[in-house]
């Protein structure tokens, strides 16, 4: 929170900048005595209706949001395909009439918290389907996370790998995840092999991608379509959101979604 507070105090002090030096180079030099005068004059009314600032703030804050939602949801259209497609990683009704796309982390704290959200939503609705995007950016022990989850997915065990890793109370290392694996009872020698494979290095690498294209700053970040039969339609009215949310909320959008 206090990045982005940063982000947004930088972006006001540009935008306010801006002008002026854009001014300075179309008109003659101010002389030194009006140019202080000026500048009095609008630090005693700042000063005095100090609201205007955080006005301008929260205006800039909204604007930014509304370019970000507007990126995203042009990303979302562009990379449809990819984005819509989780061989391993589906979970619900493969042909729900809405889909749920995640990205997450497993050693992510608001991603930990939202799982059992996840799960909810699929147990009360037989039409959703979700797609989990693994994207681990918490360092070597989210990848071999990842990795592992993705290799149990060629073992039929994606989901049980999946909330596995996140049930453990220990901090994420190759052994608590071997542990996890053996749990859920995976063929240990395939999952190590599968976990160096090409084709879950190309899933990530896929991941990467999207999440570079649809500007994530973290997890998780969900978006929710509608996919009539399973099978996104182009131009469809998508929702983008780039943070936790309550389980209350992505229903609404779901509803939403579904009506759609």
């Amino acid at each position: 929170m206090k990045f982005k507070s940063f982000l947004t105090a930088g972006a006001l002090a540009s935008s306010l900048i801006s002008p002026a030096v854009m001014a300075a180079k179309a008109t003659p030099p101010m002389p030194d005595i009006q140019k202080k005068e000026i500048e009095k004059i609008v630090h005693d009314y700042l000063v005095s209706n100090p609201e205007v600032l955080l006005e301008a703030s929260q205006a800039l804050q909204q604007k930014q949001q509304q370019n970000m939602q507007q990126q995203a949801k042009s990303a979302i259209q562009d990379n449809s395909s990819q984005l819509f497609e989780g061989k391993l990683t589906t979970v619900g009704n493969v042909k729900g009439n809405v889909t749920l796309v995640e990205f997450f982390d497993y050693q992510c704290i608001h991603c930990k918290k939202m799982s059992a959200t996840m799960n909810n939503l699929v147990k009360k609705d037989r039409d959703l389907r979700v797609i989990y995007k693994e994207f681990p950016i918490f360092g070597k022990s989210s990848e071999t996370a990842s990795r592992a989850a993705l290799a149990a997915g060629m073992q039929g065990k994606y989901q049980k790998m999946h909330e596995a890793l996140f049930a453990q109370d220990k901090r994420l290392n190759e052994t608590v995840v071997m542990e996890a694996a053996k749990s859920i009872g995976l063929d240990m020698n395939k999952l190590k092999k599968d976990m160096d494979s090409k084709e879950v290095s190309s899933i990530l690498d896929a991941n990467r991608q999207l999440a570079e294209k649809l500007h994530l700053m973290g997890t998780p970040a969900f978006i929710v379509a509608p996919t009539p039969a399973g099978k996104y339609k182009e131009g469809s009215e998508t929702s983008f959101i780039p943070g936790a949310a309550s389980e209350e909320s992505l229903q609404e959008l779901i509803k939403k979604a579904a009506g759609n």
